[in-house]
């Protein structure tokens, strides 16, 4: 497998190869392949690596899933007893609820010899305080266009058009890259939400209320969509920043904030944007 990796997190993670601490969080914008770094860092580490991952029901469940206290207390229980070196990938590390993070917290204070915790999160703010202060950070950022563009050609888009459609909608995440190329559906969907970002921001005020509406019963699709329209305000601050860039940011901010703490969807889009 060939990683596409910014020149600065290569060093870091070459750096923490040599000499890995006993926890490391890592993370990094939606898309940038957070995840899939930490499963080659641990592979390079050792052959026994463990992926903890959200559950429902005793079954793993990536969109409604949690990280339970008693999924910590097993994870306690199994790593109590020493061993060759073992890696542990702890995936959506922001599922763990409160309690389950101060169970976690036993594991950081306590730990044990061969055990290291690689924990992946694109939501770190999260992560208790006191987690954080207990673990090292290694940042994936994103690639450069030159970086992008070597990835398109290894994935044999050669359509120009399709290469700009990529490079703008990805924005240097190589994880986003591929799947936007591997999954017809998901380039057509997430063309669309780009599309209604684009409406959110300079539609007018009845193409705003109508995304609002559009997406009022769809919190995970509403997420992206705000952070979509984030990423195209950044992109106006580079170019040519404006007052009201800031104004938009903070406000899109806010509603997202208030979208993933179970807010009312419409209400908070309408708010951000009239």
């Amino acid at each position: 497998m060939t990683l596409i990796l910014n020149p600065a997190t290569q060093k870091r993670i070459d750096a923490y190869l040599h000499d890995m601490p006993h926890a490391l969080l890592i993370t990094g914008p939606h898309g940038v392949g957070a995840s899939t770094i930490a499963l080659d860092m641990a592979s390079k580490l050792t052959r026994t690596v463990m992926t903890v991952l959200p559950e429902r029901d005793e079954q793993v469940d990536l969109e409604k899933g949690t990280i339970t206290v008693a999924l910590i207390r097993r994870l306690y229980e199994q790593t109590r007893t020493k061993a060759d070196r073992r890696i542990i990938v702890i995936d959506y590390a922001q599922r763990m609820a409160t309690a389950a993070q101060n169970a976690f917290l036993k594991l950081l204070e306590e730990p044990t010899d061969g055990v290291t915790f690689l924990l992946v999160t694109h939501e770190p703010q999260k992560l208790l305080p006191t987690v954080h202060s207990r673990v090292q950070l290694l940042e994936i950022l994103p690639v450069s266009q030159t970086q992008s563009n070597e990835l398109l050609d290894l994935l044999h888009v050669t359509e120009p058009t399709k290469r700009t459609q990529l490079l703008y909608m990805a924005d240097g995440l190589p994880a986003e890259i591929s799947r936007l190329v591997a999954d017809d559906e998901y380039f057509t969907h997430a063309s669309q939400i780009v599309r209604d970002a684009r409406d959110l921001l300079q539609g007018s005020s009845y193409q705003k209320l109508t995304v609002a509406h559009k997406y009022k019963d769809n919190r995970p699709d509403c997420l992206r969509l705000i952070e979509v329209a984030m990423n195209m305000v950044h992109r106006s601050l580079t170019t040519g920043p404006q007052a009201t860039h800031t104004k938009q940011l903070d406000q899109l901010l806010g509603a997202y904030d208030a979208v993933a703490a179970n807010g009312n969807i419409r209400l908070q889009l309408a708010a951000a944007m009239l």
